[in-house]
């Protein structure tokens, strides 16, 4: 975590050195990141860096997570707009495509999990701070209608439709087709999801 000295600085300051460290962790990933880098681009002596931070790890997970927890706070405020798992999901459909078209933050995000792969301690940190905020957002959800009822399995319903949204993604990426193709494409598949693959007997 940073020292109290880079709590304690403007937050101007905070910002520029946070923005730097952002544009380098884009560029690199963790072992290939330079201190030197991120104080040429905030503008601050190299002295002062080990005045806020233990080192280049210490900057890049509280980096890490103030981009998380802004990415779940986004999601957290399309949760307040409906509380209808598929709204929900055609709603945030469109940051993540917007995400994955933007190379920075595409680049940055595929950065961070190559850096993060091998840190246990902090993977099991990441992975409880995602099911806490998978959990918020299913809360805010009405499954009164749904098979699943316990904790868990909405967790898994959750990642089940994330994952169908991130494939609808890279196919569209991949094939070169249109937003109103994917956007289509996304629908079937939850609609799928919604009725279910097999027909229900009528008992006479």
């Amino acid at each position: 975590m940073p020292k109290d000295t880079f709590h304690n600085l403007e937050n101007n300051k905070k910002h520029k050195i946070i923005q730097a460290a952002i544009q380098e962790f884009t560029d690199n990933e963790l072992h290939k990141s330079r201190v030197s880098n991120i104080i040429k681009m905030a503008d601050i002596p190299r002295g002062s860096f080990y005045q806020y931070f233990e080192d280049i790890d210490d900057l890049y997970y509280y980096v890490i997570d103030q981009v998380f927890d802004d990415i779940f706070q986004e999601g957290r405020e399309h949760a307040k707009q409906t509380n209808d798992l598929f709204e929900y999901t055609r709603r945030t459909f469109e940051i993540d495509m917007d995400g994955f078209l933007n190379d920075k933050r595409h680049k940055f995000i595929m950065n961070v999990l190559k850096s993060i792969g091998s840190n246990v301690e902090y993977l099991t940190h990441h992975n409880t701070k995602r099911v806490e905020y998978i959990r918020s957002i299913m809360k805010q959800m009405d499954l009164s209608g749904y098979r699943m009822k316990s904790g868990d399995d909405q967790v898994r319903l959750y990642e089940f439709i994330q994952n169908i949204k991130r494939n609808v993604i890279q196919k569209m990426m991949m094939t070169g087709s249109s937003k109103e193709t994917a956007r289509a494409d996304l629908n079937w598949h939850l609609e799928l999801i919604r009725i279910g693959l097999v027909k229900q007997e009528v008992t006479p």
